[in-house]
């Protein structure tokens, strides 16, 4: 061959080589599709098959000078792990890299499995297999009841909580034998939270039966002080086959591996789609201090089935906003852990979440934990939820007591200028009622406003920790413009906004609270529309408006200074002002159609 004609061929596949590459790395746009396969180079025509692959392309995408797009095309994409995010995967130079829904597309990022192959037990009961462990069950896209007595809505009341032998005291009609006994748990409300304590046997005598909880439960709810244990609070016993009489109800048999389930009238379980929750956190998106995660979007999407088994080093006894303690020492110092989430932010900025759906979550569904700012949670819903709605900022950890004052040495700790609006968050606490709707640790100019949250157990939006009038980093926070209503509807002693702690410069303004009952089932001090618990300074409360709150419309617990503006108002430029701005007023119907 020609050497010459060998070099200018050479030369010229270099070139083609060279263009080709450029055309690549130029790419701005990607798509993900369920039937999509990650050996496709993520056309319309031809999409990855995983959001992985497309994070990975993305960060091929160097000194892009416009957004990137990852479309993601409509139906359930099964995630057998977490989707991480670091900063790799952050938008460059001022621009941001949107992951969204394709347009009149729904994509669902779940973290569930499906079980079939159903086969009848008897007595209209069906069988499957399962062999994980979980504590939710959605068949058909309905969430379904895990056994229990009495059944739901209904109650118990206990007698009296015996200090001395650290035995809870019932009338002895409602505890049996029943079957695996100690997999029933007894789920205890406790003024403003609940105790999900697994039984250890029990005994009678004459009209009472006296029971033994498990161990570590039985010791970290007798030493603590608060929750306070009263008599007559309201309780029920969950997860037993005896328990399974109602449609809609299942249970599983950890020991053989079985679950059964109660159809209703509708539910072909030959046709039924069943689902049980897996996956702990559906994604996480984590920086460090030094590298943050920035300039990110996630729009369009439904985060769906993540999953969550309570610790057994401590299990569930909730202390407040979802916190569970795992420690406690003399004088009632606790210490506590914050439960996990199905999205998880830490160490990030100029993020925004709009228009997304988180439903039908084990445990909180969205957490801004620590380090973040200039992010946006704008315009999603949040409905069906086990635990909370939205959780941020620090609060006190396991190596710190609940009364910590938060004031970390290095201030990027700190959760700052974030905005949290026109969000509908409703339907949540359903196994942990003493969680809120929002709450918020020791947050620094947060501005929560224009958001509509209503129909949950306990809070509506909670704001500070440590219950103590001391510095601390809280400051400049702004709850305004938000509707809340029909809160509280199981717990007692919150509000439909609750604040603690010292908050200088602080704002709750314009907010529309209203129908705030007390359920027959709490026991407790009061409800409240706004509740300044112990420790709130610095706050102004200014033209909220208030109906048909049963107790209280604004309660002051212990020390500190609040300023009040006209709170008695009842302007209707106020009410028509607050929640859900004309823009994002559509989210109400498109709550209805989930």
């Amino acid at each position: 061959m020609n050497p010459l004609f060998f070099k200018r061929s050479l030369s010229i596949v270099c070139v083609i080589y060279a263009i080709a590459a450029t055309n690549l790395f130029a790419q701005n746009t990607f798509y993900v599709a369920t039937d999509g396969r990650d050996e496709n180079p993520g056309t319309l025509d031809k999409p990855f098959a995983t959001i992985e692959k497309a994070r990975d392309r993305v960060r091929e995408c160097k000194d892009n000078d416009e957004d990137i797009l990852v479309f993601l095309r409509g139906g359930t994409y099964h995630l057998q792990k977490t989707l991480l995010f670091d900063h790799r995967d952050s938008g460059r130079n001022g621009h941001y890299v949107i992951y969204k829904a394709y347009k009149d597309e729904q994509p669902v990022l779940s973290g569930g499995r499906l079980i079939g192959d159903w086969k009848s037990f008897g007595d209209g009961l069906y069988q499957a297999t399962v062999h994980s462990d979980f504590r939710q069950l959605y068949v058909n896209n309905k969430r379904a009841v895990r056994a229990r007595t009495p059944n739901i809505d209904d109650y118990y009341r206990l007698t009296l909580w015996d200090e001395k032998d650290r035995q809870i005291i019932v009338n002895k009609n409602m505890v049996h034998s029943w079957n695996n006994f100690q997999d029933v748990e007894m789920i205890v409300h406790m003024h403003w939270a609940e105790a999900i304590l697994p039984l250890e046997a029990y005994e009678t005598s004459e009209s009472y039966a006296y029971i033994s909880v498990q161990e570590p439960e039985r010791d970290l709810v007798f030493r603590r002080m608060y929750p306070i244990k009263s008599e007559g609070e309201s309780f029920h016993f969950e997860n037993a086959l005896e328990f399974l009489d109602q449609p809609g109800e299942w249970y599983h048999d950890k020991k053989t591996a079985t679950l059964y389930y109660y159809p209703r009238s509708d539910e072909d379980m030959s046709l039924a789609k069943v689902v049980v929750p897996e996956l702990q956190t559906l994604v996480s998106i984590q920086g460090t201090f030094d590298k943050p995660v920035s300039h990110l979007v996630f729009q369009g999407i439904t985060f769906k089935h993540s999953g969550w088994n309570l610790p057994e080093e401590t299990g569930m006894l909730n202390s407040q906003a979802g916190h569970y303690t795992v420690r406690v020492e003399p004088n009632n110092v606790q210490y506590f852990i914050r439960p996990p989430a199905a999205v998880y932010v830490a160490a990030a900025h100029h993020l925004n979440f709009e228009r997304n759906v988180f439903t039908q979550c084990s445990s909180t569904a969205l957490d801004l934990h620590f380090g973040t700012f200039d992010n946006l949670i704008q315009g999603n819903i949040f409905y069906e939820l086990s635990g909370g709605g939205i959780m941020y900022a620090k609060f006190s950890g396991p190596d710190v007591p609940h009364t910590h004052v938060y004031n970390p040495v290095d201030q990027r700790e700190i959760c700052r200028n974030d905005t949290i609006r026109n969000n509908v968050v409703t339907k949540i606490g359903l196994d942990y009622p003493g969680c809120c709707g929002i709450a918020c640790g020791f947050p620094q100019s947060i501005v929560i406003e224009h958001n509509e949250l209503f129909d949950m157990p306990y809070t509506g939006i909670s704001v500070g920790w440590s219950w103590v009038d001391a510095e601390n980093v809280m400051r400049d926070n702004q709850i305004r413009y938000n509707h809340i209503f029909n809160v509280l509807q199981l717990l007692c002693d919150g509000g439909g906004i609750y604040t603690l702690s010292r908050q200088p410069n602080s704002v709750i303004k314009e907010n529309y609270i209203h129908n705030i009952y007390r359920l027959q089932w709490a026991v407790g001090s009061r409800n409240n529309g706004i509740f300044l618990d112990q420790g709130s300074s610095g706050i102004t409360l200014e033209r909220n408006v208030f109906q048909s709150i049963q107790q209280e419309n604004i309660r002051h617990n212990m020390t500190g200074t609040i300023h009040y503006i006209e709170n008695e108002t009842h302007d209707p430029k106020i009410i028509k002002k607050s929640g859900l701005t004309k823009e994002y007023s559509d989210l109400m119907k498109a709550l209805k159609n989930n």
